[in-house]
Formats: structure tokens, C-alpha cells, sequence
């Protein structure tokens, strides 16, 4: 009996310690005493749960800004690794042609019906249906996005995204997702 409590307390110490040591660095924030942060599961950004001015639970997910000043998102869709970028003068998420491939669709097979007014332009898109869109621990099921036709150099997530979260904020150079 007592071999197995020593085992026990050995690991508690050892967790506790490997949180102390990620939230010393920087990857798990500090959020209320009752609820313990979790680990992102990609690179740099954290996600943590923490609690709003009402009370109320809620999932934070933070990325940190490129160097240019953008949020590069890394997702799972539909099982697939696709990394995006967050544009807020997006209305829709955005598959680039290459992505939309890695996902299973063909392009020839696409109805390019959709237009959309862009920086360079009016662009064609296909829509096309997501069964998830994963970001650390948050899912979206079943989401409507579009292919784009013209070259795009990584894929979009705009508006559609954004508005389906509790709320979202940029701070000190951070992208704060809530859900």
C-alpha cells in the first residue's frame, strides 16, 4: 500500500511540476484557481479556459502575430492539417485550390457559381460543405465555405467563422478566439 502512494505522490509532483514549468514559459496561461489551463494542441498559441465578467465558462484560444502583423491559423479539416489565415474583409472561409485537393475535392468537379468582390477583383468560388473545422478544442460541424477559383496563397477564414464564436479581440499583438 504504501509503494502505491509514493507512486501516486510522484506523479501529482512530477504534473504539477511540468505546469508550473509550461505556464513559466509562456504555452498554458494562468486563468481561475478552480479550473487548470490547457495545452494548445499546436505550436504557439495557448488555449486555456477562463471565466468572463459574468461568470460565465468560456475556451479562449490565442495566436500570436507573424511578423507582417497577421494571425496564421493552424486547423484540422476533416481529419486534414490546413493552415489559414484570419480576414476580417473575408465574408466566408476560403479553401484555396490546393487545400480544397488535399480535402477530396476536384476542382473540374466544382460549380464555380458563387462571385465575390476581392482586392484584385471579382473572384468565382464553389461552395463547398466542411464536416469539421477543429482549432485546438473547438469544432465546427457541418460549415459552408468555398473554393476559390483564382490562385490564393493560403486559405481564409473570415467573417462566417468569426461570427459563430462567443467573441474574438486583438491585444498586444494577440488574437484572443472565445467560444
Amino acid at each position: 500500500m504504501l509503494g502505491w502512494a509514493l507512486r501516486y505522490l510522484t506523479v501529482v509532483l512530477v504534473l504539477g511540476t511540468g505546469f508550473a514549468l509550461l505556464q513559466e514559459s509562456g504555452w498554458l496561461k494562468p486563468t481561475t484557481a478552480a479550473r487548470a489551463p490547457q495545452p494548445s494542441i499546436t505550436g504557439n498559441p495557448t488555449q486555456a479556459r477562463s471565466a468572463d465578467a459574468a461568470g460565465s465558462d468560456a475556451w479562449e484560444y490565442v495566436v500570436e502575430a507573424e511578423a507582417n502583423g497577421h494571425f496564421v491559423i493552424d486547423a484540422t479539416v476533416n481529419g486534414v492539417p490546413i493552415t489559414f489565415l484570419l480576414d476580417t474583409g473575408a465574408s466566408d472561409i476560403v479553401l484555396t485550390l490546393d487545400d480544397a485537393r488535399q480535402l477530396g475535392f476536384v476542382p473540374q468537379n466544382l460549380e464555380f457559381s458563387q462571385r465575390f468582390q476581392s482586392a484584385n477583383g471579382v473572384v468565382r468560388g464553389a461552395p463547398v460543405r466542411l464536416r469539421e473545422l477543429r482549432i485546438g478544442q473547438f469544432s465546427l460541424y457541418d460549415q459552408v465555405a468555398s473554393v476559390n477559383e483564382a490562385p490564393l496563397s493560403i486559405s481564409l477564414l473570415g467573417m462566417r467563422f468569426l461570427d459563430q464564436l462567443s467573441g474574438y479581440r486583438v491585444e498586444d499583438g494577440r488574437l484572443i478566439l472565445r467560444w
